[in-house]
C-alpha cells in the first residue's frame, strides 16, 4: 500500500514539472539540410551562371546545350565530391579515435587528468569532481565517448558518404534543371533567359525560406540571402560573357 502511494506521489510530482510547449523531439531530417541546400543552390547558381554568360550569343540551342552539359558535369562533380569529402572526414575521425583509445591504454593517468580539467572548467570541484572522474574512467567505452565529445568535438554518429553524395547529387540536378525548362519551350531567346532567371531566383528564395523550417530563422531574410547569391552569379556571368564576346575571344 505504501509503495502504491509513493508511486502515485512520484507520478504526480513528475506531471507537475513544467513541460516545454513543443515536444522535445529533435528533427533527424534536418541533418541533411546542409547537403540539400548546398546541392540545390550550387545546381541553380551554376546553370543560371552558364545561361547568363552564354545568352549574349543569342543562340537558344547553344545556351541549352551549354546549360545541360554544365548541369550534368556539376552533378557528377558534386556527387563524387560529397562522397569523397565525407569519407575523408570520417576516416580522419576514426584515426583520431584509434589514437585516443591507445592513449587511454598507455597513459591512463594523463588522460584522467584531461577529464578532470574538462569538468573542472565546467565548475565542478572537490569530491563532486573526483566522483565524476571516477565514474567516467571506470568504463573504457564511456571514457572514450567523453573524450570524443569533449576533446575533439566529433559527432557520435558519422555521416554516411554514399547518402551525402547521393543527396547532394539529386538536389543539384533537381535545382539546376528548373532554369533549363524555358529553353525546352517555344520561347524566344530573350524570353527564355528572363524566364530562366526568374525561375532560378524564385527557387532560391523558396529554398532559403524553406530551410527556416529547420533553422527557425527569419524566412524572409533567409530567402533573400539565397536569392542574392543567384543574382550575383547571374550578373557576374553575364558581365563576363559580354567581355569575352566584345572582341577578346570571339
Amino acid at each position: 500500500m505504501k509503495k502504491a502511494v509513493a508511486a502515485t506521489a512520484k507520478a504526480a510530482k513528475r506531471h507537475a514539472i513544467p513541460k516545454p510547449e513543443c515536444d522535445e523531439e529533435h528533427s533527424k531530417e534536418g541533418k541533411l539540410i546542409r547537403e540539400v541546400v548546398f546541392g540545390i543552390q550550387d545546381g541553380i547558381v551554376t546553370v543560371i551562371g552558364i545561361i547568363a554568360g552564354v545568352s549574349v550569343l543569342g543562340n537558344k540551342s547553344i545556351i541549352l546545350l551549354s546549360a545541360m552539359a554544365g548541369l550534368l558535369g556539376e552533378t557528377i562533380s558534386m556527387t563524387l565530391g560529397g562522397y569523397l569529402s565525407t569519407k575523408s572526414q570520417n576516416e580522419f575521425y576514426e584515426q583520431e579515435l584509434r589514437k585516443e583509445k591507445e592513449h587511454l591504454e598507455k597513459f591512463p593517468e594523463w588522460e584522467k587528468q584531461e577529464v578532470r580539467e574538462f569538468y573542472s572548467a565546467k565548475g565542478f570541484k572537490g569530491r563532486e569532481l573526483d566522483s565524476i572522474v571516477k565514474i567516467i574512467t571506470s568504463s573504457k567505452e564511456r571514457w572514450l565517448d567523453i573524450m570524443r565529445a569533449e576533446e575533439f568535438g566529433f559527432p557520435k554518429e558519422l555521416d554516411k558518404p554514399v547518402t551525402v553524395g547521393v543527396v547532394i547529387g539529386f538536389a543539384s540536378i533537381a535545382g539546376g534543371f528548373l532554369p533549363v525548362i524555358p529553353f525546352l519551350l517555344p520561347l524566344g531567346v530573350q524570353a527564355a533567359v528572363i524566364a530562366a532567371i526568374t525561375i532560378a531566383l524564385a527557387t532560391l528564395f523558396a529554398g532559403g525560406a524553406a530551410r527556416t523550417f529547420f533553422t527557425k530563422k527569419n524566412w524572409l531574410v533567409s530567402g533573400m540571402e539565397m536569392m542574392a547569391i543567384g543574382l550575383v552569379a547571374a550578373a557576374a556571368s553575364y558581365g563576363i560573357g559580354l567581355l569575352l564576346t566584345g572582341g577578346l575571344v570571339f
